[in-house]
């Protein structure tokens, strides 16, 4: 059994051996190995192929979607949403109208003053510093935005509460107003736009601007016409604030040192070599020529000097000392031989250190009176006529004698007029003006340039002539109408040039004395003046036709009224732009991420800090923000207003 299995096993091995299987298999030829590696070939072709066409592809695709998002950037850019201003989108335009609105109104307000403000508006205003944290681009910017904040908030309440303004005729005068300025420079009106307000700004673009400030500012108005200022407020307030106000008159007699002439460096460095070298002389006499010695001389040398030089600062300080305190002596005698005004006035001369100076002072606000020391005195609380004193004034090495006379209120009257303006048109005469030729005679443009200035005063005067002939003709036909003052009124609406004052019928209230030019003022504070007098008078600004209202409240009542009025506002404003969130997602707008970064690091600080003085200091300093936010808010507005 064992041998026969044995034997099967090995048949079965060879019937199952390699061998037997590879002779039941065709036998590869060349050919077939050829056309193998070449279908082999092919399918690698292919799929590389595949693959690149694929890579193709995709590169397409991404370059379409780089394409897309940069024109839906640059899209986003200029039409979409620059920033947010509450629920509001501003695109770039809307910023830079308001943006270049507050640089040309900076510019045009300080003209050749911009350098005294570090601001050079023909550079690159994110390269010139505005304070220690921003740029000028950065204050710009903040304008612009507060700017916008006001007028939306504004405009959103006078539609909630169906405040009514045609806008029209203020973008009317807009486009006038650039036109005119367009023509001048020989551009068009588009291409004076972009100069004015910006790359994308158009004489169209701008209307919507234009009309919502002209909205914002005729509801800001009305806002501030219907705040009620009483009486008691008033005279409140007057009780608080009286040095604000007072008016004092005193005599003042500045008795000055005789200081000691401070010595020159020159002076004083010569006098030290001098000694230095007297110093050397003897050493070198009394001691021999070595190294040591040559060390112990200049050791010497500089020890002396330095006793010298702090032996003469002593010495000046004290004939300082004494030049003080011989005028202090002076100051007193003079004092005790002040028994009344007239001896004051007796004796002034004699001690006054210029006698040319008035002693005299009438109708003096604190804040007008220098030093600050001898302005606390006077308007202490519980000075009385005839009080005397002596006050000395360290910082210019004086002192004062000091007489009180009286303190009170001014009670000095304001008026309420209308006026017609009658500006006399010289843009003619700029075609009176001779072109420019080429000569080489000098006397021929010599002669040219006379004819031309003769030519442009010819033109001056017919203007100014026209115009007064103007002005004449309007009065007259007053008197000759009705002869009210709302027909003067009317007339001022269609007639006047005056453009802060003809929409309300030429009407100036509480005007004070020297508020107007000379002519105007002399003519409104003459003290025969009555209600319902008219009258013309010439001015660099052509002729006024005026119309006397009459008189208003004194200047002091007006101005705490005033002031009210404004701490009211302020609040208004305040409280009515508090909630408005300013969106920046594509960071156009730098000092906003500024802000906010210097914000988190003063919260971390002050979290961080536990010390009373730093809460005090924190304090402090959120007042003064406050303050700050109060006074630019109030002051944009009124700019809008503008």
């Amino acid at each position: 059994m064992g041998i026969a299995a044995v034997d099967m096993s090995e048949k079965n091995n060879k019937s199952n051996s390699p061998a037997d299987n590879t002779k039941s298999e065709k036998k590869m030829t060349k050919y077939d190995l050829k056309m193998q590696r070449r279908q082999e070939e092919e399918k690698k072709a292919k799929k590389e192929k595949a693959i690149i066409k694929t890579g193709c592809i995709l590169a397409v695709i991404i370059c379409v979607c780089i394409a897309a998002w940069k024109f839906y950037d640059n899209y986003q850019e200029k039409h979409g949403p620059y920033i947010t201003v509450g629920d509001h989108e501003i695109q770039k335009a809307e910023f830079d109208y308001y943006y270049y609105s507050s640089l040309n109104s900076f510019a045009s307000t300080y003209g050749s003053y911009l350098s005294y403000f570090g601001l050079d508006t023909s550079k690159p205003l994110d390269q010139q510093q505005y304070s220690d944290t921003m740029t000028w681009d950065d204050y710009f910017q903040q304008q612009a935005v507060n700017q916008l904040k006001n007028v939306y908030a504004l405009t959103d309440e006078a539609n909630e509460k169906g405040f009514e303004y045609d806008a029209s005729s203020d973008y009317d005068d807009m486009v006038t107003s650039i036109k005119s300025y367009a023509q001048q420079q020989g551009v068009s009106e588009d291409e004076y736009c972009k100069s004015v307000f910006g790359s994308d700004a158009t004489l169209e673009g701008i209307k919507p601007y234009v009309e919502m400030s002209g909205l914002a500012s005729a509801y800001y108005n009305d806002v501030k016409d219907n705040i009620e200022v009483t009486d008691d407020e008033i005279n409140t307030y007057y009780d608080e604030n009286k040095d604000n106000y007072d008016s004092v008159d005193y005599r003042v007699c500045k008795i000055e040192a005789d200081m000691p002439e401070e010595e020159t460096e020159t002076e004083t460095e010569a006098q030290t070599e001098t000694a230095a070298e007297s110093i050397s002389e003897t050493a070198a006499e009394s001691t021999s020529e070595t190294a040591m010695t040559e060390t112990q001389t200049e050791t010497e040398s500089e020890t002396m000097s330095a006793e010298e030089s702090e032996a003469a600062a002593k010495a000046e300080e004290e004939a300082k000392e004494a030049a003080m305190a011989a005028a202090k002596a002076k100051a007193d005698e003079m004092l005790s031989k002040i028994k009344d005004e007239a001896s004051f006035e007796k004796v002034y001369n004699k001690y006054a250190s210029d006698t040319t100076v008035d002693s005299l002072n009438t109708g003096k606000k604190k804040s007008s009176i220098s030093p600050t020391d001898v302005a606390n005195w006077l308007f202490d609380a519980d000075r009385q006529a005839g009080d005397t004193t002596v006050i000395e004034d360290t910082a210019n090495n004086a002192y004062y004698v000091v007489y009180f006379k009286d303190r009170y209120l001014d009670h000095i009257k304001t008026v309420d007029v209308r006026q017609i303006l009658i500006s006399a048109d010289t843009s003619s005469s700029d075609a009176a003006e001779t072109d420019e030729t080429e000569t080489t005679a000098a006397g021929e443009t010599e002669t040219a340039e006379t004819e031309s200035a003769e030519a442009q005063e010819q033109a001056k005067e017919d203007a100014k002539a026209a115009a007064k002939i103007k002005a004449e003709q309007i009065l007259d036909d007053w008197k000759n109408g009705d002869a009210t003052e709302d027909s003067f009124a009317e007339l001022a609406k269609t007639y006047s040039d005056d453009t802060g004052s003809n929409t309300n019928g030429g009407l100036y209230e509480a005007v004070k004395e020297g508020q107007m030019v000379t002519n105007f003022n002399d003519w409104i504070f003459d003290a025969s003046r009555k209600p319902g007098d008219t009258g013309i008078v010439e001015s660099d600004y052509g002729y006024h036709i005026i119309y006397f209202v009459g008189d208003n409240k004194e200047e002091w009542y007006v101005n705490i009224k005033d002031t009210i009025t404004s701490n009211k506002l302020n609040d208004y404003m305040s409280d009515l732009t508090a909630d408005i969130e300013v969106k920046d997602s594509r960071h156009h707008v730098a000092y906003l991420h500024e802000t906010e970064a210097a914000t988190e690091t003063t919260s971390d600080t002050a979290a961080s800090t536990e010390s009373a003085a730093a809460s005090e200091s924190a304090a402090e300093t959120a007042a003064s923000e406050t303050e700050t936010v109060a006074e630019t808010t109030t002051e944009t507005a009124e700019t809008t207003a503008k």
